[in-house]
Formats: C-alpha cells, sequence, structure tokens
C-alpha cells in the first residue's frame, strides 16, 4: 500500500439531475480524485468541507482553479489506485484533507 500527497482544487459541475456538484481534482493534472469506499456520514463531512471553501472563495479563489497556486486543498492517504485519469485513496483513519 502506497501512501501519497497531493494538492487538489475543487471543480463544480451539474450532475446528472442538473443540480450543482462538486469534486476534487488534482492540481495540474485534472486527475480525479476519489475516496473509494466512503459512508454516508463521510460523504456528508465531505460535502460539508466543500460548501466551506464555497463559502469563503472570496479569501481562497485558488482552491476553484487548476492551475492557481496560492490555495489548495491537501489530500494525504494510502492510495487504493493511481490511473491515468483518476486515482482513489483509502477512507481509513489515515486520510486526511485540508485546505492548505
Amino acid at each position: 500500500m502506497t501512501t501519497k500527497s497531493i494538492k487538489c482544487y475543487i471543480e463544480e459541475y451539474r450532475n446528472e439531475h442538473g443540480h450543482l456538484s462538486a469534486r476534487l481534482r488534482e492540481k495540474h493534472t485534472g486527475h480525479k480524485v476519489d475516496f473509494g469506499f466512503a459512508g454516508p456520514v463521510e460523504k456528508q463531512q465531505l460535502l460539508a468541507f466543500l460548501s466551506a471553501a464555497k463559502q469563503n472563495q472570496a479569501v481562497m479563489p485558488d482552491v476553484f482553479t487548476k492551475d492557481g497556486e496560492e490555495d489548495c486543498i491537501s489530500v494525504t492517504g494510502d492510495l487504493d489506485f493511481d490511473a491515468p485519469d483518476e486515482m482513489r485513496f483509502i477512507y481509513n483513519e489515515r486520510l486526511e484533507y485540508v485546505f492548505a
């Protein structure tokens, strides 16, 4: 099992129901970042975290840009797989995501 740390940005998009949604992508490469088999509680915690970024976008605008250097979400954890367009972290006690 490989531990990895990456810098991410938030990509906003419209889901299949037309609602605004958000997902993490790796800065500069644009690889989709997934947290694997998170349960409903963990997914709600992540959504609350991402919502806080949206509410504070004026003070950390680069957290929403692929190439911005000043703001990001730092993700560290055990890597499940790293494919050409996506990487998945294992959702366990070592997974961390913070604003940086």
